[in-house]
């Protein structure tokens, strides 16, 4: 079953037909654990990436923080996931781990899941996704002239100096190519050996684009239509409880991994995002979801899952990603992409 989302529970441009002047489209990616090659766009897959060009690594002082070895954060996440898929029998309390399995569980949740330590060596940067602008509709919007692909890597610590004020989560990097150009790729890509959270390292995941149609955070939109819609919405309330569809989270806003659309700031007020180098207001380029968000956009594969016991144990979807809070976002600026981009968290 492809991943695709259900249509909205009704059209909020009919009651507000001011809204469609604000509509952006964004594309959902629907990430899957699979098994991505370099010429396929993917969450956690390899990159397309030169033989003769160097890997980028993290000079910063991460001093001697802490954190786990990739290796030991895979066995756990196999180990959990294992544990999980074996049957239970009826009125069982607990989950079925052995002696043996349980003893690593409690290594790791004793060291806070962070038993190993950095030697303060430069770390290369994990490969964190790659978007092909033939794949990704709403990719070529963001792209500098002549270039179809977008490279996501990031270092595996937090505190980094792309974050807005106040926000926390690893330091990315953003690497656009022309992939015609790239014409014999690194058959061994590098890894840190440690990483700050074993949620910071992604599982191979092949993409399934679906584009969708979103409405700005209420706060971008004038005062006047922002509270005729609460005031829309309280009826519905008042009619239907908690069956009555609402803008921010049924109607306008698409959780997930996405490219474009528009910015949620549902944890903290609107903090407009603005380009250190020449002063103008930033896009939403990339989404990078920790999981969560309303049901009614619950892909049907997912809501199958969930009905009959099969959906991934993860948390945080197929990818195993859980950088910051529910979403961590790449701004970028529309009057020239070269500009240094931003992270934000909510």
């Amino acid at each position: 079953m492809r991943p695709t989302t259900p249509y909205r529970p009704l059209d909020i441009t009919i009651p507000f037909p001011e809204l469609t002047a604000y509509a952006r489209t964004a594309t959902l990616l629907h990430p899957r654990r699979g098994a991505p090659t370099a010429a396929d766009s993917s969450v956690g897959g390899p990159l397309l990436w030169p033989a003769d060009e160097a890997w980028p690594v993290c000079r910063e002082a991460h001093g001697r923080a802490r954190g786990v070895r990739p290796d030991r954060a895979r066995r756990y996440e196999r180990l959990v996931e294992a544990v999980w898929a074996r049957p239970r029998p009826a009125g069982a309390v607990g989950l079925p781990y052995t002696e043996a399995e349980w003893a690593e569980v409690d290594a790791m949740t004793e060291a806070a899941y962070q038993p190993d330590r950095h030697d303060g060596s430069p770390l290369p940067l994990l490969a964190l996704a790659q978007f092909y602008a033939r794949d990704v509709p709403d990719l070529a919007a963001f792209a500098p002239v002549g270039a179809d692909l977008l490279q996501v890597l990031w270092c595996p610590f937090t505190g980094h100096e792309d974050a807005v004020a106040g926000d926390h989560g690893p330091a990315t990097r953003l690497l656009w190519r022309r992939s015609a150009e790239v014409r014999e790729v690194r058959a061994r890509q590098p890894e840190p050996p440690i990483v700050e959270r074993r949620h910071y390292l992604p599982e191979p995941c092949v993409l399934f684009p679906e584009r969708v149609v979103e409405y700005p955070f209420a706060e971008y939109l004038p005062k006047e239509l922002d509270e005729r819609i609460q005031a829309w919405e309280d009826a519905a309330v008042a009619r239907a409880g908690d069956a009555a569809p609402l803008y921010q989270y049924d109607l306008s806003l698409a959780p997930g991994w996405k490219i474009g659309g528009w910015d949620s700031w549902h944890r903290t007020d609107l903090v407009r995002v603005f380009c250190g180098s020449c002063g103008t207001e930033m896009r939403l380029l990339l989404t990078i979801d920790s999981g969560g968000g309303a049901p009614s956009w619950l892909p049907y594969d997912e809501a199958r899952a969930a009905w009959d016991g099969t959906r991934p144990p993860s948390l945080h979807g197929p990818t195993g990603i859980s950088a910051s809070r529910d979403e961590y976002r790449a701004f970028v600026c529309p009057s020239d992409p070269t500009h240094p981009h931003r992270m934000s968290s909510q």
